[in-house]
């Protein structure tokens, strides 16, 4: 313990945590609660295809993205590294104080003691109390280290305020006497009665630059430096977690601390090193070896004062720095799962502090993951009484919009941060369940031009201006996937399609895929939409759909109508809107836009291409096998149940495979449809059967 090289490690270690605890104040900490984008799918009806003289009118979709909050789990990296800096100071400071048996002794039997005393109590229940212990173990060394490193920035500034000459060393005293003290009154007056005045130093830096110079005025002690690390081992979980009753604590006492300091300081330096500031001697070498008035006992002086004026403050501090305690145990509880005892000490740190934030968006969290919405807007609310954050007036307001009351929730948001695009975003969203377009439209194209790189706020204007304003967008680059699917639904040509693309379980990649597929139909490229279903189809049902229509415009109708037609049966989605598709493209097969040429060589692709038209299957039919003549004839006679010209084409199909009773059947049908087509094909039928009677025989 007495090797240099230990001690500059153990100084360096604690300067490291001064600056690792400015930067995460600076920071402000890990958020409990974060923005959760929810994208919905909005239906909008258009026309998606016409042929042979006829519109299809089907559903499209657009993508309206808004805004959830949700609760993030703890993380344990600041209570570990809390607890192993605590331990490294606690060795450091007894190893230097007490022989290394006594040190170790006291340890193990102090974990002995614990252990006994909680020999019934399990390993989850040993951890919270050990850990609770070490952790106000550090508090009351921060306190402790406050009111040692009180004097640490005046007497800084004596050093550097000593000049060549008296004169010049008294001036410099003056001017850095006066930045001090001035600032360190309106730092308090901010602090303690929220005057509000910016140019103040907060108080948080004053507590770390009086720290870090104590610290260094000091980086040759050994016992010093273990106690700033166990004092400064619980800014880690009190920043990391946003601990806000731990933050004020610390300023509050630290402020009280300096400020009788900066009253007593002056009368210890007059009393003590007079005669040589007449010298103009550097008294701020010697200040710890004054010998009328030791510091030490003005230490005990601030001490004495610091909780007097505590307690005069109605005890702010001390019920700040409790309620901080019980956050931090509540921590300990939920991230070792025990909710319970977690609850437990979030609400007795209300009972110290009962509006700090930690508490009520910790209980607020808790609530959530129970699922208990009730709670969980109240204690949200709770939280809300000391600063409106723009994220809780989201969960409150989605509250208010879950349990039906809209107007409440557009007066939250309206109270919140009208600058903030997410809030417009939801302002957005009010009004449209309101049913005030206009209004939603307006908030929705404020909101991307407050961000209009933003492919959120981009795709939510998209949206508004087709469906409420009427208009029709301009073309966006974008390779967002969500403004690509609203720009494909309101009939905006994006890049095509690329075939290697895979969605992901997100809404946003699955309706571009459904509205690229209808606005690119044949010129989309074949997916594996029977794969994908198997992994999202519960999540995007209209993946059904999109099968039938792929195979539709890949030149597959027959395909594409049998499959559709199994949908509908099983009624996998809305049925009414595959019915009608059902109908345009049975239509649109029959009465194609022109007529192909067929020859022997084509004939088994045209027939696939269009299996209904009449002049197709008289000229196809010869040129492919029996068997599949009978199967395409037979398809395009179940289709077509009502045309009279369809019965013969299967009638001497059926014939060819000695289906005569098929036959015969569908020629009873025409006789009964259509009396003058039977007795014009009556002639060639029955000679056609005689000649499939002559091969049934033989």
């Amino acid at each position: 313990m007495t090797r240099p090289s230990l001690k500059n490690s153990l100084f360096y270690t604690c300067i490291a945590l001064v600056l690792g605890a400015t930067g995460l104040w600076i920071y402000g900490g890990v958020a409990l609660f974060d923005w959760v984008e929810v994208a919905e799918m909005m239906p909008y009806q258009k026309v998606v295809d016409t042929r042979a003289g006829q519109d299809l009118h089907s559903t499209v979709y657009f993508i309206r993205q808004n805004f959830q909050i949700q609760a993030i789990p703890l993380d344990s990296t600041p209570e570990i590294l809390g607890i192993i800096v605590a331990l490294m100071g606690l060795a450091v400071l007894l190893f230097s104080i007490l022989p290394a048996w006594q040190a170790l002794l006291g340890a193990t039997l102090w974990l002995g003691i614990v252990a006994f005393s909680l020999s019934d109590a399990s390993l989850v229940s040993l951890t919270q109390i050990i850990s609770s212990q070490i952790f106000s173990l550090s508090l009351l060394a921060f306190a402790g280290l406050s009111v040692l490193s009180a004097a640490a920035i005046p007497s800084f500034l004596l050093g550097v305020s000593h000049g060549a000459d008296r004169l010049s060393s008294k001036r410099n005293r003056t001017i850095l006497g006066l930045f001090w003290g001035v600032n360190l009154v309106l730092t308090f007056a901010n602090q303690r009665f929220d005057v509000g005045i910016r140019t103040a130093i907060p108080a948080f830096l004053w507590a770390m630059v009086a720290m870090g110079l104590y610290l260094y005025q000091n980086k040759d002690n050994k016992t010093l430096l273990g106690l700033g690390l166990l004092s400064l081992s619980c800014l880690a979980p009190i920043l990391w977690h946003s601990n806000s009753p731990g933050v004020l604590a610390i300023e509050s006492w630290n402020m009280i601390n300096q400020v009788i300091m900066a009253l007593l300081f002056p009368l210890f330096i007059l009393r003590n090193f007079g005669p040589l500031m007449a010298q103009n001697l550097p008294i701020h070498k010697v200040i710890h070896k004054a010998a009328l008035l030791p510091l030490h006992l003005i230490q005990i002086g601030v001490v004495i004062l610091s909780v007097g004026a505590v307690f005069a403050f109605n005890s702010g501090a001390y019920h700040q720095g409790m309620a901080a305690k019980e956050n931090y145990a509540g921590d300990i509880s939920a991230l070792l799962d025990d909710h319970q005892m977690a609850e437990i000490h979030y609400k007795n740190a209300t009972l110290h502090s009962r509006i700090n934030t930690k508490s009520n968006l910790s209980l607020a969290a808790l609530a959530q993951q129970a699922g208990d919405t009730e709670t969980f807007a109240y204690y949200v609310a709770a939280s809300q009484s000391n600063r409106r954050d723009p994220a809780l007036s989201v969960a409150l307001a989605n509250v208010f919009a879950t349990e039906n009351r809209p107007f409440d929730a557009l007066f939250t948001l309206q109270k919140s941060d009208l600058t903030d695009p997410r809030i417009l975003t939801q302002l957005a969203l009010q009004y449209e369940r309101l049913a005030t377009a206009d209004s939603a439209a307006y908030f929705y194209e404020k909101a991307a031009s407050l961000k209009p790189e933003n492919p959120l706020f981009k795709a939510n204007n998209l949206y508004a201006e087709v469906v409420y304003r009427k208009q029709k967008p301009e073309f966006d680059p974008s390779e967002d996937l969500a403004t690509q699917a609203n720009l494909l639904a309101a009939g905006i040509p994006t890049a095509p399609m690329n075939p290697s693309f895979v969605p992901s379980a997100d809404l946003r990649d699955l309706v571009y895929l459904y509205n690229g597929l209808f606005y690119w139909k044949g010129k989309a490229p074949r997916f594996p939409l029977a794969d994908w279903q198997k992994t999202m189809g519960d999540m995007f049902p209209e993946l059904e759909l999109l099968k039938s229509w792929q195979e539709f415009y890949h030149e597959k109708p027959l395909a594409a109508l049998n499959q559709l037609n199994v949908s509908i049966a099983t009624d996998t989605t809305q049925s009414s809107g595959m019915t009608g598709v059902l109908a345009f493209w049975k239509y649109a097969t029959a009465y194609p836009a022109k007529t192909p040429a067929v020859t022997k060589a084509n004939a088994l692709q045209i027939l696939e291409k269009y299996p209904f038209q009449l002049a197709v299957l008289r000229e196809g039919l010869p040129f492919v096998p029996a068997k599949t003549g009978y199967e395409y004839s037979l398809a395009a006679l179940q289709w077509n149940e009502q045309n009279p010209a369809y019965y013969p084409i299967y009638a001497f199909q059926a014939l060819k495979m000695g289906e005569i009773s098929y036959a015969d059947e569908a020629m009873d049908q025409l006789k009964s449809l259509d009396p003058a087509l039977y007795q014009a094909q009556q002639a060639s039928y029955l000679a056609e059967k005689q000649r499939a009677l002559q091969k049934t025989k033989f």
